[in-house]
């Protein structure tokens, strides 16, 4: 227990300080960035993300209750708003937001609780100080659950995750898969009703509203959006089901401009995803225009579910991702390439973005290593030509 307090408490510290070490020898980098502020930077920009997030898991659940003519909504939560006379009006901001976080919170709470665990254990076997980046995988992860997730299964997830995804690997820049994208994997697979059950995004009783990228993959492409009160505008604000942390693109954009402005993600990868879903859409659409999920738009394809988040705060990952600026572009491809194909040819798991992210992460190493060696030959033909004049 008092590993776990001390873990929670170093990293409370270094998100708001930073550390008393400092290295003694040579070679000297003189930068302000650390690790630890690189993790932050990550929490930070998707701030927006989970503001509008949160505020839509709220909208969405206000506007269940009315729909239902609820007049006693029942469960501690309701009875927190009612006691304190915030209601449950879907149309204030306020009410709207205070009734999301607290589906938010104890997610996010128990996540950091158990990742706090782990690696308090690991690093009194390893008689070390504890790794880098709890905070991050907890927020992300917790980001990236449905609001009617159960406890348990968030605890296993988190376990997943932070404990095979980067603690048996040593930690901090060492692990081969983004740990919340591994630990919200794990649970799609473990427990596939948790994302594809009856009603995971609403957490309203008997009100089944599935997300944007179910409707158009079970029910016939793009044309039933409007037809049930979405609209592309709409989506791309946030007003939409889903997780907390992928239904806004606006406020994933606005996480993506603050990683590149403080140079912690790259631009090429980003941009290198979006070129990827842009190609191999349009591709689709000129192949199987009759196809309704061939048939759906690029355009469309950034609004509905987490491609954005998922480009902009996993796929940037900077120890799962490659280091070569080459590397950089055809991560980002591959990204956007199968996340369009997953999602055109196998309706069973409407979101691509996780397993295009966990297929690219296996090959990172193997794109670095080509990239490298491409430019090792450059510079050799370079200088036998130099040499040859």
């Amino acid at each position: 227990m008092y590993g776990m307090r001390r873990n929670l408490t170093v990293m409370k510290d270094r998100f708001f300080w930073s550390s008393k070490r400092s290295t003694i020898a040579g070679p000297h980098i003189r930068d302000a960035s650390n690790v630890q502020r690189v993790w932050n930077y990550f929490v930070i920009a998707s701030l927006p993300t989970w503001l509008i997030g949160t505020w839509s898991l709220g909208h969405q659940t206000n506007q269940a209750i009315a729909d239902f003519g609820l007049e006693r909504v029942p469960g501690w939560r309701a009875g927190l708003l009612s006691q304190f006379g915030i209601g449950f009006d879907a149309f204030n901001a306020v009410a709207c937001f205070l009734h999301g976080l607290l589906y938010f919170l104890p997610i996010f709470g128990l996540a950091l609780i158990v990742g706090a665990f782990w690696q308090a254990l690991f690093a009194k076997l390893r008689n070390t100080e504890p790794d880098e980046g709890l905070l991050v995988i907890a927020w992300l992860f917790a980001l990236l659950m449905p609001a009617t997730a159960p406890m348990y299964q968030v605890a296993v997830g988190m376990t997943f995750g932070i404990v095979v995804g980067k603690l048996i690997y040593g930690g901090s820049g060492r692990y081969l898969f983004n740990p919340a994208l591994l630990g919200m994997a794990f649970l799609v697979f473990s427990y596939p009703t948790l994302m594809y059950g009856e009603n995971p995004w609403v957490p309203v009783e008997g009100y089944d509203e599935p997300t944007v990228l179910e409707l158009v993959g079970e029910e016939g492409g793009i044309s039933v959006i409007p037809s049930v009160g979405y609209s592309f505008w709409g989506m791309f604000l946030g007003d939409q089901p889903g997780p907390i942390g992928v239904v806004s693109s606006l406020g994933a954009l606005l996480g993506a401009l603050f990683l590149m402005w403080t140079g912690v993600a790259s631009c090429r990868l980003m941009a290198g995803a979006v070129v990827g879903v842009i190609v191999t859409a349009t591709l689709f659409n000129a192949i199987a225009p009759g196809n309704e999920l061939f048939a759906v738009p690029w355009y469309w394809q950034m609004v509905m579910g987490g491609i954005v988040f998922g480009i902009v705060f996993i796929a940037t990952d900077p120890v799962a991702g490659p280091m070569t600026n080459p590397g950089r572009w055809a991560f980002g491809l591959i990204v956007g390439a199968l996340t369009v194909t997953i999602r055109a040819t196998n309706p069973a798991y409407h979101e691509g973005v996780v397993f295009a992210i966990l297929l690219a992460s296996v090959f990172s190493p193997l794109i670095d290593y080509v990239a490298t060696e491409r430019n090792i030959q450059r510079r050799l033909r370079r200088q036998r030509v130099y040499d040859d004049g």
